[in-house]
C-alpha cells in the first residue's frame, strides 16, 4: 500500500514539475532586458535605411528690392526688384553615406550578439538557482530522515530510561538534538524560499518544482571562446572602429552644397542663380577625429585579449573546482555510506539492546556532518557547472 502511495505521489510530482528548459524559454520570452535589446535591434533595423539618405533639402523664399516709401508695395519700379524661390541641397562628394550603412550594419550585428550574450547569462543563472534549490532540498530530506532516525532513539532511551538502562541526560540531549533539527529546518526552508523568489524574480514565474538532474559525473568542459557572442561582438567593435576611422577619413571631404534660385520680375526677363558652396576644413577636427577612431581601435582590441585570457583562466578555474568538488563528494560518499549502515543496523528492533544509544547518536552526528560536507560540495559542483555554461556559450 505505502509503496503504491509512493509511486502515484511521484507520478503526481513528475506532472506537475517544470523542466529548466520549459522555464529557460520562458523567461527568455518574459525577460524586460532582453526585449529591450530586442527593441534596439528594430531600430538599427531603421538606422540602416536611413544610412544612405540624404538631408533633406532647403527651401528658401525671397523677395528683393523692397521700397521704404510709399511705393513699398510696387515691385515693376527697377530690375532689381525680383520674387525668387530657391532650393539647397547637400551632395556628399566621397562614399560616406556607404561607410555609414556598413557601420549601421555593424551596430545591428554587436547588438544581436549582445543579446545572444544576455540570454547565456540568463540561462546560467537560471541553472544555478535551480541547482541550488534542488539541493537545498535534497539537504532537507536528509535532515528530515535523520530527525525521524533521532525519534527512534529518543523512542529507545525512554525504553531504555523505564528499565534504569539509561541516564537522564542522554535523554534530554537527545530531545535537544531534536529542537535543534527543527531550527536548521526552519533555517532551510527560508533559504529555499529566498532562492525560489530570486528565481522567480529572473523568470517571471513561481515555481514550486523543477525537473533538474543532480547527478555527478566527471566533467570536462569544452572552451571555444572564439564562438562565443561576447568575443564575437569585441570582434565586431573592432570592425566598427576601423569602420568609424574610414567614415572620418571619408569626412575631410566635406559636402558641397548646390542651390539653385528662380527669380521672378516683374516687365523684366525672369532669371535663375546656381551656386555651390564648400565648407573649408581648416579647423583639423577631421584629422582629430580620424585620430580618436584609431585610438579606439587600439583599446577594443586590448579589451578583446583581456577578454579572452579572462575567458581561458575563468575555464581552467571552474574545471579546477568541479574536478576538486568531484573528488570530494566521492570520497565523503563513500563514508557516510558506511556509517548509514551502521547507524541503520544499531536501530534495528533485533539488536536495540545490544548498542549504547550514545554511539548511535555519535554516528548519526558524524553521519550529519559528513552529508551536510557532500551535499556542499555538491552545491560548488553544481555551481561551477551553471556558470560554465555561460563560458562555454552552451
Amino acid at each position: 500500500m505505502k509503496k503504491s502511495l509512493f509511486v502515484i505521489t511521484l507520478f503526481i510530482s513528475s506532472l506537475t514539475a517544470t523542466s529548466i528548459d520549459t522555464l529557460i524559454n520562458s523567461a527568455i520570452l518574459k525577460n524586460s532586458e532582453l526585449k529591450s535589446i530586442e527593441k534596439s535591434i528594430l531600430i538599427a533595423n531603421e538606422n540602416i535605411m536611413l544610412a544612405t539618405k540624404y538631408t533633406n533639402p532647403t527651401l528658401s523664399l525671397g523677395l528683393t528690392g523692397i521700397h521704404t516709401n510709399e511705393n513699398y508695395d510696387k515691385r515693376n519700379l527697377e530690375p532689381m526688384q525680383a520674387q525668387s524661390i530657391g532650393i539647397t541641397q547637400a551632395i556628399p562628394i566621397t562614399d560616406k553615406l556607404e561607410i555609414n550603412e556598413s557601420i549601421q550594419i555593424t551596430n545591428k550585428t554587436i547588438l544581436a550578439l549582445s543579446l545572444e550574450d544576455k540570454k547565456l547569462l540568463l540561462k546560467s543563472k537560471i541553472y544555478e538557482l535551480a541547482y541550488k534549490i534542488a539541493i537545498l532540498k535534497e539537504k532537507r530530506d536528509f535532515i528530515l530522515k535523520q530527525k525521524s532516525n533521532l525519534k527512534k532513539i529518543e523512542k529507545l532511551q525512554n525504553y531504555k530510561y523505564q528499565t534504569s538502562k539509561i541516564d537522564v541526560k542522554s535523554l534530554f540531549d537527545t530531545k535537544i538534538a531534536t529542537k535543534n533539527f527543527d531550527i536548521v529546518l526552519n533555517n532551510l526552508d527560508t533559504n529555499l524560499q529566498t532562492l525560489k523568489l530570486n528565481l522567480e524574480e529572473i523568470t517571471y514565474k513561481n515555481i514550486n518544482h523543477i525537473d533538474i538532474d543532480t547527478t555527478i559525473n566527471k566533467k570536462y568542459l569544452k572552451l571555444k571562446a572564439n564562438n562565443h557572442p561576447k568575443i564575437k561582438a569585441l570582434q565586431q567593435q573592432l570592425k566598427l572602429n576601423k569602420q568609424q576611422e574610414a567614415f572620418e577619413e571619408a569626412s575631410k571631404t566635406s559636402d558641397i552644397k548646390l542651390n539653385a534660385t528662380y527669380a521672378n520680375r516683374t516687365e523684366y526677363q525672369d532669371y535663375v542663380n546656381i551656386s555651390v558652396s564648400i565648407p573649408l576644413s581648416i579647423y583639423n577636427t577631421e584629422n582629430i577625429k580620424v585620430k580618436k577612431a584609431q585610438l579606439q581601435y587600439l583599446k577594443t582590441k586590448d579589451d578583446l585579449q583581456t577578454l579572452k585570457q579572462n575567458f581561458i583562466i575563468t575555464n581552467k578555474i571552474l574545471q579546477k573546482e568541479l574536478d576538486n568538488s568531484y573528488i570530494n563528494h566521492e570520497l565523503i560518499t563513500k563514508d557516510i555510506v558506511l556509517l548509514q549502515k551502521a547507524i541503520e543496523k544499531s536501530l534495528n528492533i533485533d539488536n536495540r539492546f545490544k548498542n549504547n544509544t550514545t554511539k548511535i547518536i555519535q554516528n548519526l552526528n558524524k553521519t550529519i556532518s559528513l552529508k551536510i560536507a557532500a551535499l556542499d560540495e555538491k552545491t560548488k559542483y553544481f555551481t561551477a557547472l551553471a556558470k560554465a555554461i555561460y563560458y562555454e556559450g552552451k
